[in-house]
């Protein structure tokens, strides 16, 4: 059974949202959702090495997730940027098994990142 995405504090989310350059509202519940950007995963994944504090490292690897789910619904992302998220990924099981969406058989049950996450 599927734990869910990792639960990200308000204030992890602000001090990422500046360090990477995205929206952040107090309002907003799924944040990595709202604020995932597709074209700016390169960046994400720099600030991600970066990082030290793990707590941010989970909220910008949430945010990468988010964001690789919109890269590929628009087309497929390249495989050098698969294999650096890849490298990210392996390190979060919850938000690998969360978005892999194990008891899905069908593409309407899934997240467009579903097929390529599964292969983690």
């Amino acid at each position: 059974m599927s734990k869910g995405l990792p639960a990200i504090h308000r204030t992890t989310a602000e001090a990422v949202a500046k360090v990477v350059g995205v929206e952040y509202e107090p309002w907003m519940q799924d944040w990595p959702l709202e604020a995932a950007d597709p074209v700016r995963i390169e960046k994400f994944l720099t600030c991600y090495a970066g990082e030290r504090d793990p707590d941010h490292r989970v909220a910008i690897a949430a945010l990468i997730t988010a964001s690789l789910d919109d890269a590929f619904a628009l087309s497929n992302p390249s495989k050098v940027l698969l294999d650096r998220a890849r490298l990210v990924l392996k390190n979060y099981p919850d938000i690998v098994e969360y978005w892999s969406c194990l008891d899905a058989h069908t593409d309407d049950e899934m997240f467009h990142i579903t097929p390529w996450i599964r292969t983690l």
